[in-house]
């Protein structure tokens, strides 16, 4: 059993807490490459809350050697896999988490039009600066980003739906652009 297995069996998600910059960069780990459609975005003012939903990649559901086999197996280009294919293919999974940081007193958008709900952004890192207690920073691909002024890092992950398979493991152009690439149809 692992620590994702209830005793009767059942898959259970992750739930995480986050109360320090450690915990945070381990959080920013296993939300590398999460997309984010800004409709799911929300600041609640009143509450002192960021609140979101992401379709997040399991990064922790990879075996080691499937990492490895993963990032240096051909680009499917985007096109389904045939039948005869599946079977070969690593498993890849989303899921959709819910992320909420307490203790916000103002969040400021950079690069980022507020107004297009549509957008889906690609969600590369969170960072804190471990001098400052009071600043969480998203960082978005194509140099978006959005700063929370917070009273202290208080956070929680929780999945919220059953995991779903995906044919394709994000990738980085190291030399490019530094643009992840995602599987379209695993939004």
């Amino acid at each position: 059993m692992n620590d994702q297995q209830s005793m009767n069996g059942e898959v259970k998600g992750l739930k995480i807490r986050v109360g320090d910059h450690e915990d945070l960069r381990s959080m920013a780990s296993l939300l590398q490459d999460a997309l984010v459609p800004l409709r799911d975005v929300a600041w609640l003012p009143t509450e002192r809350r960021f609140v979101m939903v992401v379709n997040r990649f399991c990064w922790e559901k990879l075996p080691a050697e499937i990492r490895e086999r993963a990032s240096t197996a051909p680009d499917q280009g985007g096109e389904d896999a045939s039948f005869t294919d599946v079977e070969d293919l690593p498993n890849f999974y989303r899921v959709n988490t819910g992320i909420c940081f307490d203790r916000v007193v103002g969040v400021q958008a950079k690069d980022i039009d507020l107004s297009d709900k549509d957008q889906i952004l690609n969600l590369l890192t969170i960072a804190s600066d471990p001098d400052s207690k009071s600043t969480v920073v998203l960082h978005f691909s194509g140099g978006g980003a959005v700063r929370l002024k917070t009273s202290g890092i208080h956070c929680h992950l929780d999945d919220i739906s059953e995991p779903w398979p995906s044919l394709n493991q994000p990738r980085h152009d190291v030399k490019g652009s530094g643009e992840a690439e995602q599987d379209p149809a695993s939004s």
